[in-house]
């Protein structure tokens, strides 16, 4: 099963595509903030703790999205895959 944790804009110039903006789900799962980390059980964990502030999340979420509905020629979608949904289980290295 895969999950939809963002959305990219991207603006057409004449050297390529180029970010306008990034907009991220509000909750992440741990699954999503390991592949962050190379060695997560050494880490502090902090992905993605500071990225929404309780307070003004929704309002900036939706700016962005009208940024992105606004100027946008190109937008992507930032998924993953969740592994523990699936009866198979990941090989150990």
């Amino acid at each position: 099963p895969m999950v939809v944790i963002g959305v990219v804009g991207y603006i057409r110039t004449p050297r390529g595509l180029r970010t306008l903006t990034t907009v991220w789900a509000s909750h992440l799962s741990e699954e999503v903030r390991r592949r962050f980390y190379k060695n997560w059980y050494r880490s502090k964990k902090k992905a993605f703790t500071r990225y929404s502030p309780k307070g003004e999340v929704n309002q900036n979420r939706e700016r962005e999205i009208a940024r992105i509905k606004k100027y946008c020629s190109v937008v992507r979608v930032i998924a993953h895959t969740q592994v523990k949904k699936l009866k198979l289980r990941q090989k150990k290295a």
